[in-house]
This record gives C-alpha cells, structure tokens and sequence, in this order.
C-alpha cells in the first residue's frame, strides 16, 4: 500500500472511521479471517454476493462452511493451506456467480496473521454473455422452424413440423392430394385436422374454394339446406334459391369435420353425392352435376359407431379410402418448439414486438402433456404473449396447470421407478431432489430454510446427511 505525506500527518483516528467506511460502502465482497479461518469482519456486499447468512459467518470457519458444502469452493481456505493468494470463480446457491479472491497478511517471520478476501460479482456480465448465447440459440431454433414452413400458400395452409412421425404423415397427405378420392382425417380434438384438411387442398391444384363445415355445431334442420342449398319457395322463408356448400366447393373442397355428428338422414344423402357426384337441391327437380373433393374429419371411434348402427358402414367405407391419423402433440414432442417459434412468429408479425421465452419456460412447455393439443398451445402461446413483460416469456407467467405439471413432477417420477427401494432410501432421494430444487429456486440458505419450514442449521446438517453440494 502506497501512503502519501497527507495520509501520514492526519489523524488516526479519522483514517480509522474512513477505513471502516470504505469496507462498509465497497461494491465488492469484503471479508477478513484469522489463521483458522475464522471471519473478523465482512459488509453487507459480502453477505448479498455469497448469500451465506451472516449466522454462518459469526459461528463456522471458512474451513467448516467448505466442509458443509454451504459453498462449493474458498479461495480463503486455498490461501490459509498455502500462504499465497489465490483466485477462483464461485457459482453460488442464490444464482451469482464471483470472482473470490484471497490474499494472505504475513508477520515478518513470514507467519500468516490474517486472510483478506475480495469477492466480485461478475453475475451481470456473464447474464449478458448467456442472454447473447440464449438469442443465438433461438434464433436457430427458429431457423431450423422455419425450414419446415413451406413458403407456398397463405399461413393457414401450413403444417408445422420437426419430428420424423409428422414429415411421414405430411409426405403421405401430399400424395394424396394428387388424386380425388375421399380422406379420412383421424386424431384428437384438437391436433390440427382442420389445417391438414386446408394442406391437402393447397397443395392439391385444384382451383376452387376450400369450404369447412362443421356437422354438429348446425341443427339437423338446417344442416341439409346449408349443404345441398334450396330453389325459391323450397319451405316456408325461402324468397329465393341459394347455392348450397357442396355447390360453392365446385372444382375445390369440401371439409367435413365431426363427421361422426352427422345425423342419419343426412349419411344417406351424402353416401349418394359420394357414388355419383350429383347433388339436388331443396325443393328442385333436377340435380347437379359437382367437382370437388371430400375431406372429413372426426375424433370419434367410426368403426364401434357402426358396430353400434349410429354411423352407416357403406358410408364409412366410402369415405375411408384414404386415411390420415394425426397424433397427439405428446407422441410428437420435437414438433412443439416449432409450432411454439412459428406462433410466436405470426404474433410478432402482426403486432410488429419482438418476443423471447426463457429456457425454463420452453422446458415446461415441452414436458407438458397438451389435452388440447396444438389449439391449447396456440392458446398459450398468445396468451403468455400478450401477458408478458419486458419481450420475455418466462415460466412463471405460464397458466397454472402447466407450472403444477413441473412442480408434481418429482413425487411422480419417484411412484413410477422401475426399481423398488426401502422405504428409508426412496424418502432419502425425495428429500435429495427436493432440497436441490429449492436451494435453486431461491437465492440465500435463509430463504431456503423459511421454505421449507425448518431452521438453518437443520438445513445444514440435512444437506450434510444428504450429501447436497
């Protein structure tokens, strides 16, 4: 240390109140210990950089907190072995991560009288540095995405994929879409029959329209004319003639979803325009001649239908020439962080905001099981989307049923273990993981134990028993 003619000529006692101010203010960690490793004096920064308590510090040697894994390395320990200074990068229990360095105070004999430790949050700088590398991470998920986006048609007439299960169905549906036959689309509410039924259309040539109808959101009364259309004076309300859907879908496609909704009447009729591509309307006296392709869709068993006579079988044979089945999102885990990047792209489109979601909360959405399949991701996805903060999804503005997915996830992977354990080890290795977990969600030892409910040196010797680091 450096003194100057002033340092020496003022007044010892206002150097010490400046010294003791200086320690106290500094942005570093400050700590000072004896030849045992015992802690003399510390700040505060100290305490909210390495998050050990200050209970920890006033009663256990640096020696003893290594030897309880309350950190997972000491530069001051190095130093009291050694009497040399030594540096080391900590990543501590509260998430920072520092620079520790100790350096070591030696008598003229050359004894070691005392260790000063300096510790420097680099957190910041190395969160900057992870956040540069999470953007490239994403930027080439959604790379990698978009290369399964075809570049031809409007949005809706995309499937989004990455797993090798949906690439065969997809080849599958593209050949199909080359010839007029019937397709039956099979699958889960919700796993997007509706979007390959509007691939299959586009990728098939044909000029018309793509027309949708659902068969049970239309009462039975209704649902004939809305299909077959009506001549003037066809019943009661009828002022003039209208085209039906199946007419409209002339050289396109008709998509019938629910089609195991159709009431019975109506499977007759249909079962007609699919063996002679004629339809007659309401009230006429001629029929038509109509071009188009059927598509239907449902998420009902058709075979026990028939076997249950609800559903005709010369119709369900008819209309299963081709058949598609479209599995459900947890059968096909690769395809939801494209579907995830391809939604969040259209939602940035749209609202010109660029958006990010958090590793934890990519995590998440890749372990949960989707009920609702692709249309409950959407939901999620532009619901966290417009929810978030700061151009970031994270975990915790997720809905609920997918954050308590995470949270049941232990207990449920422990009741589910191959292997059949006393009952002693099996509660040990719960209690293993979920001190681990908590220690990670929370950024001092305090903090932990007040979660848990316990006290801090019931922690400690926990931890100890459990071998945690």
């Amino acid at each position: 240390m450096y003194q100057t003619k002033y340092f020496q000529a003022s007044d010892n006692h206002e150097l010490a109140k400046l010294l003791t101010t200086i320690f106290s203010t500094s942005h570093d960690g400050l700590a000072i210990c004896d030849r045992n490793g015992y802690v003399l004096l510390y700040n505060e920064a100290y305490l909210n950089i390495t998050g050990v308590p200050a209970d920890i510090l006033n009663n256990f040697s640096f020696m003893e907190q290594k030897e309880m894994h309350l950190v997972p390395d000491s530069s001051a320990v190095r130093t009291i072995l050694t009497k040399q200074t030594h540096s080391v990068v900590i990543d501590y229990a509260n998430g920072r991560q520092a620079i520790n360095t100790a350096t070591p105070l030696l008598d003229a004999n050359q004894e070691l009288l005392f260790v000063v430790g300096n510790v420097r949050d680099v957190t910041e700088l190395n969160q900057l540095q992870k956040e540069l590398e999470e953007t490239r991470q994403i930027s080439s998920a959604y790379q990698r995405a978009l290369e399964h986006i075809q570049t031809d048609g409007d949005f809706d007439e995309q499937i989004i994929y990455r797993s090798g299960l949906m690439h065969r169905i997809a080849s599958l549906a593209k050949r199909f879409a080359t010839n007029d036959s019937p397709i039956l689309l099979l699958g889960e509410s919700g796993v997007g029959k509706d979007v390959m039924a509007n691939y299959i259309h586009a990728q098939s040539g044909r000029t018309g329209e793509f027309i949708k109808i659902n068969c049970g959101a239309i009462p039975e009364h209704l649902l004939e004319s809305e299909l077959f259309g009506y001549e003037k004076g066809a019943f009661t309300g009828a002022s003039q003639s209208k085209e039906g859907l199946f007419e409209l879908a002339d050289r396109g496609t008709i998509f019938l979803d629910e089609i195991g909704d159709l009431p019975f009447p109506l499977q007759v009729k249909l079962l007609n325009v699919l063996q002679d591509g004629r339809i007659r309307r309401l009230g006429g006296k001629t029929s038509r001649q109509v071009n188009m392709r059927i598509i239907a869709a449902t998420n009902s068993d058709l075979e026990a239908m028939v076997e249950q006579k609800r559903f005709r079988q010369d119709l369900f044979y008819r209309l299963n020439v081709l058949s598609l089945t479209i599995p459900p999102l947890r059968e096909r885990r690769e395809d939801i962080p494209a579907l995830i990047f391809y939604y969040l792209k259209k939602l940035e489109w749209k609202y010109q905001q660029e958006m990010r979601i958090e590793t934890d909360a990519l995590e998440a959405l890749m372990d949960y099981d989707w009920p609702g399949n692709t249309r409950e991701l959407k939901n999620v996805v532009e619901r966290s989307f417009h929810m978030c903060e700061n151009g970031r999804i994270t975990f915790d503005q997720l809905p609920a049923s997918i954050r308590n997915t995470q949270q049941t996830a232990l207990p449920l992977q422990l009741a589910k273990m191959d292997e059949l354990l006393p009952l002693k080890e099996a509660v040990e290795r719960f209690e293993r993981a979920y001190i681990q977990r908590v220690l990670k969600e929370t950024d001092t030892m305090q903090q932990c134990a007040d979660k848990l409910q316990v006290n801090i040196s019931t922690l400690v010797r926990k931890k100890r028993s459990l071998g945690i680091k």
